[in-house]
């Protein structure tokens, strides 16, 4: 049975020692540094906004959240295991619109994630999963110039 927590640090460091390849290197692009899944896990458990878990048996495969940008606006993180991502990605999806519900019956009148353009299955199910729309592309945005892709869903 599949539920969502709130996440603990134990939680967290177990995510991210799984944490997927392309998650990994997304992470260098944005910040300029490897992957250590201690720190990882402690930049996750001290953001701001809101976290989750989603736990399979009670074992944690996949945590995230958002945080707020300005009034009303929320970006997105996420760290995901890749094999219940194969076996889970119908669940985690329907669990991320409901959260996004929630957010904009809370107030939120944009929620907002980017992602590697390299990351195509990602970005593809930002699209088709999550509904967002991709806004645009910020062009040699990452620490070594890669190209990463906006994508934003609004209070309809």
């Amino acid at each position: 049975m599949i539920t969502m927590e709130t996440p603990n640090m134990v939680e967290l460091l177990l995510v991210a020692s799984r944490a997927r390849a392309d998650e990994k290197e997304q992470y260098k692009v944005l910040f300029g540094r490897e992957w250590d899944k201690d720190q990882v896990a402690n930049e996750c458990f001290n953001r701001t906004g809101i976290k989750f878990v989603f736990l399979d048996d009670k074992k944690p495969f996949c945590v995230g959240g958002w945080e707020p940008v300005i009034d009303g606006v929320w970006q997105s993180w996420m760290i995901g295991d890749m094999k219940y991502w194969e076996t889970h990605w119908r669940t985690i999806t329907k669990m991320c619109l409901k959260t996004m519900d929630i957010m904009f019956e809370g107030g939120a009148r944009r929620l907002q994630t980017m992602a590697s353009v390299k990351r195509t299955k990602t970005c593809e199910w930002y699209i088709k999963g999550l509904k967002m729309s991709q806004e645009g592309i910020f062009r040699n945005f990452g620490m070594n110039g890669e190209d990463i892709a906006m994508f934003s869903k609004i209070k309809e």
